[in-house]
């Protein structure tokens, strides 16, 4: 008995840790782009990414330091991502903050987002800024290639949406295979998990269990990509590189 009130108390002094944190990760978007991102208007965008990965380093940091998460990512495993740049990142996609998680451990970086996160309140002005909004396929497609030339990598979610691993249906949207066969850069899988399993879709926000929730990041060997010869069969190279993206991600 006296062990479970403990569980108790703990997981409630947790769900208040994580109330603080999301609120001050929301407010920090805030000051962010209401703020900060008007002044560095004059500078190149680089310097919006360089804070807003700061801004994640700081996050992850602080949840480190306090027993929230940590972010577990082996020493070969880093310099790995240290040294990637100008890649298309394909990644599972398990939990809310999976974003904040691979743009603080990659270099220079931004993602797709879809276009509904333009409307939210506390990240609207670092999506507009920062991200790479899919309301535009097209001009998504020219300015991921840009970004990629200039050494930016591009994350991208396969999955479209959060899902669990033991999901009887997987269905992977074909956009990164596009954005790379689109800009000929290869693409490099990173495999996320998360113990024990916490902002899963559907799952509430202070459901932050009764440890120190662990994300550990694998980099998976590269996928090299070349665009058809010819500019013919596109969409099949999309289609066959998107499913050995499948069979990388979820051997």
């Amino acid at each position: 008995m006296k062990h479970e009130r403990n569980r108790s108390l703990v997981r409630l002094a947790r769900s208040g840790l994580a109330a603080a944190f999301f609120l001050a990760f929301g407010l920090g978007g805030l000051v962010i782009g209401c703020i900060c991102f008007p002044v560095l208007a004059f500078f190149p965008q680089r310097r919006m990414r360089a804070l807003v990965r700061a801004s994640y380093r700081l996050f992850v940091g602080a949840a480190r330091v306090t027993g929230l998460f940590r972010v577990a990512i082996t020493p070969a495993d880093r310099a790995i991502l240290s040294q990637t740049r100008g890649r298309v990142i394909v990644a599972n996609h398990l939990t809310l903050i999976d974003i904040v998680i691979l743009i603080a451990a990659l270099p220079d970086s931004t993602s797709i987002a879809k276009a509904a996160a333009k409307r939210n309140f506390f990240y609207s002005q670092i999506v507009r800024r920062v991200f790479l909004v899919n309301d535009d396929p097209v001009r998504a497609l020219d300015e991921a290639q840009r970004l990629l030339a200039q050494g930016v990598n591009i994350i991208v979610f396969p999955e479209g949406t959060r899902t669990p691993d033991c999901a009887p249906d997987r269905k992977l949207k074909r956009g990164a295979s596009q954005i790379a066969i689109h800009a000929e850069v290869p693409i490099r899988p990173i495999r996320i998990d998360c113990a024990p399993p916490v902002l899963a879709k559907g799952q509430p926000w202070h459901d932050v269990a009764d440890r120190t929730i662990v994300w550990t990041l694998r980099a998976l060997d590269e996928i090299p990509v070349s665009r058809p010869s010819g500019g013919h069969g596109t969409h099949a190279a999309a289609v066959a590189l998107t499913e050995r993206i499948f069979g990388t991600l979820w051997p």
